[in-house]
């Protein structure tokens, strides 16, 4: 990949800063993949912060995720299987992770305050 830019009859390539900048960007974003299958599944995330991630799935029906992240490199996967789960989480501070998976009719509430936190819970 070769970047030109022309100005005043001088051309200039820049292509290794342009990708270094695009990179930067990249590592500092907040993302989220959620993933439904099934009917009137209500999935709700706000990230605040750098780093921070989540993969949400919901398979089933009538199934809540409320998710709130804080602070930088927080991570959460919440898996949702069958009907009527719900899951209330807020993470704040740095380089948390929380790990859930419900199989229905299930409920989990939980706030992830500090630094280095780590959970995983299965509820059948």
């Amino acid at each position: 990949m070769m970047l030109m830019l022309v100005s005043g009859g001088q051309a200039f390539a820049d292509v290794s800063v342009q990708l270094s900048s695009l990179l930067e960007r990249h590592a500092l974003a907040n993302g989220v993949d959620i993933t439904q299958l099934g009917d009137l599944n209500v999935a709700n995330v706000t990230q605040n912060g750098e780093a921070n991630y989540a993969v949400l799935i919901q398979q089933g029906v009538l199934n809540h995720i409320f998710l709130q992240q804080y602070g930088s490199g927080n991570q959460a996967s919440i898996r949702q299987f069958g009907n009527n789960n719900s899951a209330d989480i807020l993470q704040q501070g740095e380089s948390n992770l929380i790990q859930l998976e419900q199989w229905g009719n299930r409920s989990f509430s939980i706030e992830q305050i500090g630094n280095g936190a780590e959970i995983s819970i299965i509820q059948y």
